[in-house]
């Protein structure tokens, strides 16, 4: 059995699954399983699939349904039988070839701290580097301290687990509450199982497209901080309320910026 997972849903990926599987390819993979889940694609999706069973230790699921997305990342979460996984989009991949191993040698190493982040690097549609993101931090931290920094500056100051342990997992899953912040709401509640441990290197690229939900959900922005606050924190009062408020609109601006730049970079390129 395999004490490593690393898990892609993916609907209809065509455009960028197959750069995930070559970045999995490029680890060490003693140990690993890659699972993907497909979630009733109607693209070329299966065909890539079929093909790349030669080349990883692959394990498919096919839904026979098309499930919302956060009930398809919650079934997957359910089918993951490893001690530690990660879960990659698939339009997402991983920037090193050193990933998976220094994922591995944190959990390993650290034997009570339940998730393991990294600094990121952000690339368009074409796999144009947009830029990197640093989170100042190396080695332990501590999740909750992090989920109230995010509350106060409106962004996700955790960034995308590259290790998960099943253990810290246990039932925990996506809150039904949530889209937007859903990265943020499931590491901290993690965070309850342990402390977080952080390697700073750019281990995972994280693209930006015309195809992120991320775009389509700003509206909710606000509404899904006040659930933050109030889940995981102290229900706010009028003026945490209007902080929170302003912070989510600067934020929202800022993030329209990056995609105008991003369009701009994908156009020129």
């Amino acid at each position: 059995m395999a004490n490593f997972t690393v898990a892609i849903p993916v609907y209809n990926g065509e455009r960028f699954l197959e750069e995930a599987l070559e970045s999995i390819a490029r680890q060490d993979l003693e140990g690993v399983e890659v699972l993907v889940s497909d979630n009733g694609s109607t693209d070329g999706t299966p065909a890539i699939l079929e093909k790349w069973a030669d080349y990883l230790p692959l394990r498919v699921i096919r839904r026979p349904e098309t499930l919302p997305m956060r009930d398809h990342f919650n079934a997957l979460l359910d089918d993951v039988d490893s001690d530690a996984y990660m879960l990659l989009c698939h339009d997402d991949y991983l920037a090193s070839p050193h990933a998976l191993q220094l994922a591995r040698r944190a959990i390993a190493v650290n034997p009570d701290i339940a998730v393991v982040y990294c600094d990121l690097l952000y690339v368009n549609e074409k796999r144009q580097k947009l830029a990197t993101r640093h989170f100042g931090r190396v080695g332990r931290f501590d999740p909750d301290a992090t989920g109230r920094r995010c509350l106060r500056t409106g962004r996700n100051l955790f960034g995308i687990p590259l290790a998960i342990r099943r253990a810290a997992l246990g039932d925990t899953r996506y809150g039904e509450e949530f889209l937007y912040a859903m990265d943020i709401d499931l590491s901290w509640s993690l965070g309850r199982s342990g402390d977080a441990f952080h390697i700073a290197e750019p281990l995972i690229a994280n693209r930006y497209s015309s195809d992120n939900t991320t775009w389509r959900l700003l509206g909710s922005t606000l509404g899904e901080y006040l659930r933050l606050a109030t889940k995981h924190a102290t229900p706010p009062g009028l003026m945490g309320r209007t902080r929170i408020a302003l912070t989510c609109q600067f934020v929202t601006v800022q993030k329209l910026l990056f995609r105008i730049y991003e369009r701009a970079m994908s156009w020129q390129g």
